[in-house]
């Protein structure tokens, strides 16, 4: 849905521009414009701002120049087995929901890519219950109404902690990814806690991983993990990055 032409040639694109059209009685948002602001574009093609990546093209990715995402970072308080939470160096210590990439072997915060008919709310929800949750599809008619509840209840009480580049395997020379990262965090461990995560069957579906050691996600995912910790005043592993270059720019 969406997907942009291959070839630019024949193709001009409106670059650092938001633009909203009807398709089939829907209104469609095309957001080409890029979380830290104007990037080039040279004859018709669009410049990766963090500059080059070795692949030229669209590559796998959507659209040309910005594929605008989003992360859901679902997090609770890390407890003893009485319910105590627990702390490193006086400050609480956090888990999050996080999903496995099987592409490649490595844990991820679930989130995937707007669509052009989606606002940043419902994708939020959407890929952190197609990802992180099971399947509600044979669960009886009131457990499918208390998982809605507390997903209808519980997302819109988030924060964004980070919005830009993603240090993503698939960006190219002339496409690349931005994301919008929010935190939903269940302090009281009756929310988000009590949601049927997906089996982690051979490391292979979602589960809580506790930030008590400087992680190693997908893409710059520890990064974004480390802004949550910041915003919550949480006991903070992550260091060093292990992607320096994923510091270029701050969050706004």
């Amino acid at each position: 849905e969406g997907v942009d032409p291959a070839n630019l040639v024949k193709n001009k694109l409106n670059f650092n521009k938001l633009k909203v059209k009807t398709v089939d009685g829907r209104k469609w948002l095309v957001d080409r414009t890029s979380h830290h602001g104007k990037y080039s574009v040279i004859d018709g093609v669009p410049r990766n701002p963090k500059g080059r990546t070795g692949m030229e093209g669209r590559g796998s990715l959507y659209r040309w120049g910005p594929n605008h995402a989003a992360d859901t970072v679902v997090t609770r308080w890390k407890r003893d087995s009485d319910g105590k939470i627990q702390h490193i160096e006086d400050k609480p210590v956090m888990e999050f929901v996080a999903v496995f990439r099987s592409s490649t072997n490595e844990w991820a915060i679930p989130g995937g890519r707007l669509k052009p008919y989606e606002k940043m709310f419902d994708v939020l929800k959407r890929e952190f219950s197609e990802e992180a949750l099971e399947s509600m599809d044979s669960a009886t008619g009131s457990e499918q109404e208390r998982v809605a509840g507390l997903l209808r209840d519980h997302f819109n009480l988030g924060i964004t902690v980070y919005k830009g580049y993603v240090d993503d395997p698939r960006n190219t020379d002339n496409a690349w990814i931005e994301t919008t990262a929010v935190n939903y965090h269940d302090s009281s461990g009756n929310s988000f806690s009590n949601l049927p995560i997906k089996s982690n069957e051979d490391g292979q579906g979602a589960q809580w991983i506790a930030i008590d050691t400087n992680l190693d996600l997908y893409g710059n995912h520890e990064w974004i993990i480390e802004k949550v910790c910041y915003h919550r005043d949480a006991y903070n592993p992550i260091k060093t990055p292990k992607r320096q270059s994923s510091q270029l720019w701050l969050a706004h």
